[in-house]
């Protein structure tokens, strides 16, 4: 048995428009991208290859899937034209398809299924045609049957079209309540009705309410009420004093204070009624004040306080560095280059010097130690160009959810706070941490964690 995944882009149109960066067969339910749902049937059913093909773009999906090693399957991929129908798509694929029996799945439709049944031995033995469809999805099974019609009553299998925000809402909640006794779904829990992922953050006063399913790197803060019936994505901060209740939160989102989501899915930040289809930005006052209110009232004095603090560390590192840049620079032990990186201000940006030190010798080690690498751009921080700590600078041609067009706070420091925190210190990791103390910070806390950055960098570069 070998199964053919067909998709067309006009089927999940609509999700471009509501999800912008995220490939629509990646879109999570429960916390699991929509093509994993679609692979762990193929196997159930007994498949031991899969072709993935679509008319449009899926590079992502290869990158995402590679070649199906980690389910024990061949994947491999393909195109396909919007009009091509079942025996098409055998023809085009012939060679894929050899001698075997086959199982097309087209459609952008989700597959009620249960993994304690045995589709295998009914998916050898059905006769060939059609065995369950939808509208705008099907699946079909091509080839003689394997195996005589199995004895007893048939599996249970139905298709739910995706083909709006409503109908993948309905399908991801319906996944959350029927839990992982139908499905295999990501997290670890001790009880059902409650999957969490791996280095999640829950404060004693926050409440979990099941049935709720949470991602990697969470942090729920004090007062949070989660659930029931919530959906928590990877990356993602629930601030105090907020609730989600019937939710999706989309990995890479901030959740700001003393917030209702209910029947919402959030994404980045906006936050969209999956019944009317209406969409809002988070960075309403009424949603997310607290953010604007914190950056205008402490901008003045967190750029003076930064730029005094930049001073001293100038002046304290000035006889290191005139000392061991000249000696570093003339080994080949500092390579330095240009970047053009994001700027605080969405569509601007600032050219930035990368320097890649050599700390294997004892000159470089000290420079390391001492954070020399950074040194040119405190001088950034007195023309106010760069806080002293703030966000990791984004290259400009990175799209990233930190980034100024994405991100519900960002402004590009010398130190990171990611680093301060001893966070994972690069992609998405660092930016929910990082946005977390954007919107929280003041002037002299971010003092307090500039000490903190100085003194863990060094320490983080020798555990590499």
């Amino acid at each position: 048995m070998k199964t053919i995944l067909a998709f067309r882009e006009e089927e999940f149109a609509w999700s471009h428009e509501v999800f912008s960066c995220l490939h629509p067969l990646l879109l999570p339910l429960c916390n699991k991208p929509f093509i994993e749902f679609l692979i762990d049937f193929a196997i159930l059913t007994g498949s031991t290859a899969v072709r993935i093909l679509c008319d449009g773009g899926i590079n992502p999906i290869e990158r995402y899937c590679e070649n199906g090693s980690r389910w024990g399957i061949a994947l491999s991929y393909g195109s396909l034209h919007a009009d091509d129908s079942a025996q098409i798509l055998l023809g085009k694929n012939r060679k894929f398809c050899g001698e075997e029996r086959i199982m097309i799945v087209s459609g952008f439709s989700f597959i009620r299924y249960d993994k304690r049944l045995d589709y295998k031995s009914l998916a050898s033995s059905l006769p060939e045609g059609e065995w369950a469809a939808c509208p705008g999805g099907s699946i079909t099974l091509s080839g003689a049957p394997e195996k005589p019609p199995a004895d007893g009553a048939a599996a249970p299998l139905s298709l739910m079209p995706l083909d709006g925000m409503a109908s993948y809402y309905r399908a991801s909640m319906e996944a959350l309540e029927t839990g992982a006794d139908r499905y295999v779904l990501p997290g670890y829990g001790g009880e059902p009705g409650c999957a969490i992922g791996r280095n999640v953050v829950i404060s004693k006063s926050a409440q979990i309410r099941k049935p709720v399913s949470i991602g990697n790197n969470v942090q729920l803060l004090g007062d949070t009420i989660i659930g029931p019936s919530a959906i928590i994505g990877s990356n993602v901060i629930i601030d105090r004093e907020s609730s989600v209740e019937s939710s999706i939160v989309l990995d890479n989102t901030y959740i700001g204070e003393h917030l209702e989501v209910n029947g919402r899915i959030a994404s980045g930040n906006r936050l969209n009624d999956p019944r009317s289809g209406a969409s809002i930005s988070m960075e309403d006052p009424h949603l997310l004040g607290s953010i604007k209110k914190s950056q205008t009232l402490s901008a003045l004095p967190r750029k003076v306080a930064h730029a005094l603090a930049a001073l001293v560390m100038i002046a304290v590192l000035a006889v290191p560095f005139l000392f061991l840049w000249p000696l570093l620079k003339l080994g080949g032990r500092w390579r330095s280059a240009q970047i053009d990186c994001h700027s605080e201000n969405p569509g601007e940006t600032i050219s930035l010097g990368k320097v890649e030190l050599d700390a294997t010798n004892a000159l470089g080690a000290i420079a390391s130690t001492l954070s020399l690498d950074h040194y040119f751009r405190l001088f950034r921080v007195l023309t106010a160009e760069l806080a002293l700590i703030g966000s990791t600078p984004l290259p400009a041609e990175a799209q990233h959810p930190n980034a100024p067009a994405n991100a519900l706070a960002y402004r590009p420091g010398v130190f990171s706070y990611a680093e301060a925190e001893q966070w994972p210190a690069t992609g998405d990791d660092a930016a929910i941490v990082e946005r977390y103390h954007l919107v929280h910070s003041g002037p002299i806390s971010d003092i307090g964690l500039v000490v903190k950055a100085f003194v863990n960098r060094p320490h983080e570069k020798s555990s590499a």
